[in-house]
């Protein structure tokens, strides 16, 4: 009988932290939604976006709403926080835990990404998944593994630069295991699982695109993203100035309106890219241009690509598009054609009003950032002293995916959207932290005692 107490006690728990998790869809009064939402509602084919996020969000076709997907988004964020707060600051109370549920959402941007129906929530789901399978298989059962091993896959499918991401992390993983081989007192990463989970979500999009277009390739429209970076930044326009007179690429006829910004080229309606064909129709000269200017400008546009991922690294404000979109028929008229019952909902929320008025937040998001970044060090220091491992390697990996994101999204395009969606990890990471030296200050000062005394008694 108090077993099932315990448990309902628990479930109560997950699903008010679950609830928590969707307040600022309830404040909006609608999920959050971005002009690519309308390209991830039904099962569109798509040149430049994953189809597994599509796949997600399928079932909310059948409850007729998009309210499901912020409540399974949720409901998979609460469930993963809390075995993160359990493997790795052995926090189980439940009242840490709705505390620190709170917390990022009063102070974080966490619950604008749990609200909002696009696939970026799954960024830092996948950083969290895989430094749980890499260093905390120990301390995990068989169905949490096997969970784990499904959320990755899903994680890195939804995303086209999740994958880079998740090939960097393990990477790193690898290095770090080769680095401490024979230091026993150091977790040993484990990484065949996360080989697995990140193949097989490789496998997966290769197979869908080879389905859709005949072709073993990430994303048949995915040229264009380098091809606006390398315009922008110069390479590719230095390579038409010089490629022109002989090759006559399309392109050389506005090679003087090219325009300055990424987002300009790839969607300005007056932009040259639109005038030879746009992502489907400029692929084959796209790519081209792209391999030339790569073969000709190598060290300029690794210098670009170093200078763009510095810029990128501090763009974390909540100004990735949450705006109105009523006008705009992407996702306006999807909406209005999939889920007809929401769309009064969508049309009277504060976003479509442009009533958020995100200036406080932000303003409040980027102290709570300044915080962190004083205190996870100092709580770093103090795990590393009291060789508590895990939490030392978890803000250790949620840093190196945090430069390793930034480069990969900073050569495509910088963009706020991108360092927003990862950064909620900082502050998760410093309140777990000093709600685990809070929970535990009598062992740690127990040690602290027994240390010293160790210490005076050798001196003796």
């Amino acid at each position: 009988m108090c077993q099932n107490l315990t448990r309902l006690k628990k479930l109560g728990v997950f699903l008010t932290a679950a609830l928590i998790l969707s307040c600022v869809a309830f404040y909006n009064g609608y999920p959050l939604v971005y002009p690519d939402t309308g390209g991830y509602i039904g099962l569109q084919d798509n040149l430049i976006r994953s189809l597994f996020y599509n796949l997600f969000i399928f079932p909310s076709l059948w409850f007729k709403s998009l309210w499901p997907v912020v409540f399974l988004q949720s409901l998979i964020i609460a469930h993963l926080l809390q075995l993160v707060l359990r493997v790795v600051f052995k926090t189980t109370s439940l009242f840490f835990y709705l505390l620190i549920i709170t917390l990022l959402c009063a102070l974080t941007n966490l619950p604008w990404f749990t609200g909002f129906i696009m696939p970026d929530i799954f960024t830092g789901t996948m950083i969290l998944s895989l430094y749980l399978l890499i260093f905390c298989t120990d301390h995990l059962s068989l169905g949490e593994k096997i969970y784990l091993f499904l959320l990755t896959v899903l994680s890195a499918t939804v995303h086209l630069t999740h994958i880079p991401l998740a090939v960097g992390v393990i990477a790193i993983s690898w290095f770090f295991r080769m680095f401490i081989k024979n230091k026993e007192f150091l977790p040993m990463p484990r990484l065949l699982i996360s080989c697995c989970a990140i193949s097989l979500a490789f496998i997966l999009i290769i197979a869908n695109n080879y389905r859709l277009y005949g072709a073993f390739t990430m994303s048949r429209g995915g040229y264009a993203f380098l091809l606006s970076m390398l315009i922008c930044d110069g390479p590719a326009v230095n390579y038409l100035e010089e490629s022109c007179p002989s090759k006559r690429y399309k392109l050389c006829d506005y090679i003087d309106e090219l325009p300055s910004q990424p987002d300009q080229f790839l969607w300005s309606v007056e932009s040259p890219f639109r005038k030879v064909g746009w992502i489907s129709g400029y692929r084959i000269e796209g790519n081209e241009i792209i391999k030339e200017t790569i073969i000709r400008f190598p060290f300029l546009i690794i210098k670009n690509s170093l200078l763009n991922t510095i810029r990128q690294l501090p763009m974390i404000n909540n100004w990735y598009g949450i705006c109105s979109y009523i006008k705009f028929p992407y996702p306006t008229e999807i909406i209005r054609d999939y889920y007809p019952s929401d769309f009064h909902a969508y049309a009277t929320s504060r976003q479509s009003l442009n009533s958020l008025s995100l200036n406080f937040f932000n303003r409040l998001h980027r102290t709570v950032i300044c915080f962190s970044l004083l205190l996870a060090p100092f709580m770093f220091i103090i795990f590393l002293k009291y060789r508590q491992y895990l939490p030392s390697l978890l803000l250790i990996s949620i840093a190196c995916a945090y430069v390793i994101s930034s480069f990969i999204t900073g050569t495509l395009n910088p963009h706020n959207r991108y360092g927003s969606r990862i950064i909620w990890l900082l502050p998760f990471f410093s309140m777990a932290s000093l709600m685990h030296v809070i929970d535990n200050w009598k062992e740690y000062l127990r040690t602290r005692i027994d240390n010293s005394v160790h210490t005076s008694g050798i001196r003796k």
